[in-house]
């Protein structure tokens, strides 16, 4: 291999990575969106409202002096 080859390989490579990578995402992008469900959602936001209204138990606590 002459050394002109060892730079388009590295062109070559570089661009296929990228290619892989945002193929990668896409993919995932739309596995997650799938698999999410109107019934899922409700109950994540029952949940964190559930989170919201629980007192904080560091609120309460006494202040140490110095």
């Amino acid at each position: 291999m002459s050394g002109e080859a060892g730079g388009w390989m590295w062109i070559i490579v570089d661009v296929g990575a990228v290619v892989l990578l945002g193929l990668g995402l896409l993919y995932g992008l739309f596995v997650w969106r799938k698999r999410r469900s109107p019934e899922v959602d409700r109950l994540r936001d029952r949940k964190t409202e559930e989170l919201h209204r629980r007192p904080d138990p560091d609120e309460k606590a006494p202040i140490v002096g110095r």
